[in-house]
């Protein structure tokens, strides 16, 4: 415990520096997609790495901006690798910062994609830096990957997650906690599809009867898709967009919906998968469903269990009260635990309001001994 309370210490004298740096990233607006601006913010980390010894590899990826891989590999290093994950795009575009700047009140820092996650990259140099200071190192070499594209589906750096996950003992997420504080033992899988609907058109005013409306089969279409959710069971089903059509007179010969689906077990989703290939129009038009599985569900397991179980006592000596969640959204966990790694996801900082710039915010108060939970899993895990 008291080691605990000394790395907590630490931070805490070390908090408004802390805070520094997670001002410097947020006012370094990384939208994805952003290459050049995610390439600024992407030298900043890694000269923070390189100064505290670390090993750092840039992936730059044209029209993306550069994946980091920092390798920190202690003396002592036991076993397989901590594989920690993080990311440094938001889902602000820029010029966000001019309406909502940054900004601290009382015991909260206000910044658009401060919560998710710049906090929790900042947190995660200040865990290590902590131990260093205290004689200590992370018990295992820890593997590091700051990625450039996590807020829009991780395309160009599965490859590098899957690469680094191998020959891993277990996952550590950099994502913001759940409301409360809570780790996140628990993510839902998501997957995507498109319903493609194909008629005929014709002129809707002199030979109706002759078409077939696309738009009118894929309204029937979208009821038949959302009937797939089985709420009961964690599975929902969402057509979020939908088009088509030319012209008011003109009876539309294509359509189409893209259809977002959650689940918490691979069964729901191989269902859902049956039953949307499946669809069909009862009209004559033709129907194509493509897409499937982005991600695989985080599914808590023995071994995610034990992680939380210690965990759990690490925060009792920092006298933190730690939950544990279950949550709708996905992340970069959900890649690591389909490979079959214990993966512990929320690790990141207390706060709300993700993905809403006005309220998005980091809870101070919490930053010191958060941070010193951190260093105590990878001084223990």
């Amino acid at each position: 415990m008291a080691r605990a309370q000394a790395l907590a210490e630490y931070l805490e004298a070390h908090r408004s520096q802390m805070i520094a740096e997670i001002e410097e990233l947020v006012r370094l607006e990384t939208p994805s997609g952003e290459e050049a601006a995610l390439r600024a913010a992407a030298d900043v980390v890694a000269s923070r790495w390189e100064g505290l010894g670390a090993r750092v590899r840039r992936h730059p990826v044209p029209g993306v901006g550069v994946h980091l891989e920092v390798t920190l590999a202690p003396e002592a290093s036991d076993g397989g690798a901590a594989l920690v994950l993080g990311h440094l795009d938001t889902v602000y575009p820029v010029g966000t910062l001019q309406a909502w700047p940054f900004r601290t009140e009382g015991s909260r820092a206000y910044g658009p994609g401060a919560y998710d996650m710049k906090a929790g990259l900042v947190m995660m140099a200040w865990a290590v830096q902590a131990l260093c200071a205290m004689g200590s190192a992370p018990r295992r070499a820890v593997r590091l990957l700051v990625t450039a594209d996590e807020e829009v589906g991780s395309g160009s750096s599965r490859a590098l997650i899957e690469r680094a996950a191998r020959g891993a003992a277990l996952a550590l997420v950099l994502e913001p906690a759940a409301p409360g504080g809570a780790v996140k033992t628990a993510r839902k899988g998501v997957a995507r599809y498109r319903i493609e609907v194909t008629g005929k058109s014709a002129h809707a005013g002199n030979d109706v009867g002759r078409g077939v409306s696309a738009i009118v089969a894929l309204a029937q279409l979208v009821l038949a898709a959302h009937g797939l959710s089985r709420p009961s069971d964690g599975t929902t089903v969402n057509v979020g967009v939908v088009g088509g059509g030319t012209r008011p007179n003109v009876v539309p010969e294509r359509a189409w919906a893209d259809v977002d689906v959650r689940f918490v077990t691979r069964a729901e989703a191989e269902r859902v998968d049956r039953e949307m290939r499946a669809l069909a129009a009862s009209d004559g038009a033709r129907v194509e469903v493509t897409g499937g599985v982005d991600r695989w569900p985080l599914e808590r397991t023995g071994a995610v269990a034990e992680l939380y179980r210690q965990a759990r006592e690490a925060a009792a000596e920092l006298g933190i009260e730690l939950a544990e969640a279950s949550v709708g959204g996905a992340s970069d966990g959900n890649i690591t635990a389909e490979l079959g790694l214990p993966t512990l996801d929320g690790l990141g900082p207390v706060g709300d309001g993700a993905h809403s710039a006005a309220t998005e915010y980091v809870d101070l108060s919490e930053l010191p001994r958060r941070t010193a939970l951190l260093a105590c899993l990878l001084e223990r895990l």
